[in-house]
């Protein structure tokens, strides 16, 4: 039996957009699926552009022009962070869905008018933090609702991934606090790169499929050795409504990559791994989950089918991801003056592409310690570089910066 063909805008195709593209200018015939529109101000650039012409594929600079013009059932959003709620919005005004790249976006209130959007809109919008697409996660977490690990106690990852200039230079917006034109963009590892992590801890102790753990408070120490205006390394600590700990680790200021490296402890047993989940469980029994890795095609073949389908199944809605959203928000108040590490500690690497590593003497192993005794870099008490940042309360956080209503 034919099924209805699913057209897609791909929104942003050049860097991780590229993913995008190629998964569905390869599709197989069976994925039925038309890519109506490509929109990127640098579309000329894409890799995939022989095919695009070749193809008579409608290419725009701005997703305006596009829907002047055309239609299409889905949208997939691989924009910079600050585009990503307004081309959503554009994307629901002129009937499309929606598959919009994480983070969420750079603020909470920004989050909460995409919710409501979509709530309106009766569309399915999709934020895309693959983990929650992928079978390990969604089997671990089934776990988790219906009782098997019992209580949650604490959970933990770290995540230290280098980054080098070149990564810094790739955009006009990597590392800022601000674009040129005042808009938040918040960009940092933790709201990036590594942002999956944080999320995903948030989003196994959400108690339904769709939903993520409801955020008490945060404090931050976030630190930096490149010339960028946000960090490039932090440490969180927050807790949840329920009284769980939830830490943090992440830093692109390292020489090499460690992680993610995790540890979810609850009543009956601890979630471990590095990139993988296992459970071991206080019998002595052990459970493997799998690799959640490599389902980074999955979350569009999955919000395809859901469309097609007509039932609309979210893993991952605007509400599920604005827990990442305020915890980021409440650790930027928690320490508004980021803290450069001493010039004594820095060291910069040069490749033989001349692009330069700038790393932390020291750090990766600090922060390993830091990880395994639970505690900020600042509770240490021998490293005179560290600093506590304030704890700020999320409970009725509607706002950033500052929290309050506006």
């Amino acid at each position: 039996m034919k099924r209805n063909k699913i057209s897609i805008v791909a929104v942003g195709i050049n860097g991780y957009g590229h993913g995008y593209l190629a998964n569905v200018l390869d599709a197989s015939p069976d994925k039925d699926v038309e890519l109506a529109g490509v929109v990127d101000p640098a579309w000329e650039k894409s890799v995939r552009i022989e095919d695009i012409k070749q193809r008579k594929i409608p290419a725009y600079s701005d997703l305006e022009s596009f829907y002047k013009e055309h239609k299409a059932d889905l949208a997939v959003i691989s924009s910079p962070i600050h585009l990503h709620v307004p081309q959503s919005l554009t994307a629901l005004a002129n009937g499309s869905h929606v598959l919009c790249e994480k983070p969420l976006c750079a603020t909470i209130q920004e989050a909460a008018t995409l919710a409501e959007a979509a709530r309106k809109s009766a569309k399915l919008v999709s934020i895309g933090y693959q983990w929650s697409f992928s079978e390990p996660v969604q089997a671990l977490k089934n776990d988790i609702i219906n009782g098997l690990f019992g209580a949650p106690i604490s959970l933990k990852t770290l995540v230290l991934w280098p980054r080098r200039e070149i990564y810094y230079k790739r955009n006009n917006w990597a590392g800022a606090m601000k674009n040129s034109s005042g808009k938040w963009i918040l960009d940092s590892p933790i709201n990036n790169a590594t942002a999956h992590y944080l999320h995903n801890m948030l989003y196994i102790l959400g108690p339904e499929t769709d939903s993520a753990a409801t955020l008490a408070d945060v404090q931050a120490e976030l630190y930096r050795a490149n010339k960028i205006q946000n960090f490039d390394t932090a440490a969180l600590r927050c807790h949840t409504d329920k009284g769980v700990e939830i830490l943090f680790y992440s830093a692109h200021a390292i020489p090499v990559s460690i992680g993610p490296v995790l540890n979810y402890r609850f009543e009956k047993g601890t979630v471990y791994g590095c990139g993988d989940f296992t459970a071991r469980f206080t019998d002595g029994t052990i459970k493997k989950y799998g690799v959640p890795h490599g389902y980074c095609d999955g979350k569009l073949w999955q919000t395809v089918e859901s469309i097609r389908s007509g039932t609309l199944k979210n893993f991952c809605s605007p509400e599920t991801a604005s827990a990442q959203t305020l915890c980021i928000n409440g650790a930027q108040d928690s320490m508004p003056d980021i803290v450069s590490f001493p010039e004594n500690l820095i060291t910069v690497d040069t490749n033989e592409n001349n692009d330069h590593l700038t790393w932390v003497k020291g750090l990766d192993a600090f922060f390993i310690q830091c990880f395994d005794l639970g505690i900020l870099p600042s509770e240490h008490g021998n490293i005179p570089w560290a600093k506590a940042g304030k704890k700020i309360s999320l409970a009725d956080y509607k706002s950033y910066p500052g929290g309050c209503s506006q």
